[in-house]
């Protein structure tokens, strides 16, 4: 049960986005890839993530 327990709470955070929020208040952002378009989080909110020439930056 403690066990269930620990994955409910690891699938709620993960899913909600806290865990990307806490890491980008440790480093001041964090990247997520979806659907091959790489977003970058802060600790109050997201963007797409863009590369030096303008362009909209791919997850590899």
């Amino acid at each position: 049960m403690r066990i269930f327990s620990i994955a409910v709470i690891a699938l709620f955070c993960g899913a909600c986005g806290l865990i990307d929020r806490k890491i980008a208040g440790y480093t001041g952002y964090s990247t997520i890839c979806i659907d091959d378009v790489k977003y970058i989080q802060f600790t109050s909110g997201a963007s797409v993530k863009y590369k030096k020439n303008g362009q909209i930056e791919t997850c590899d």
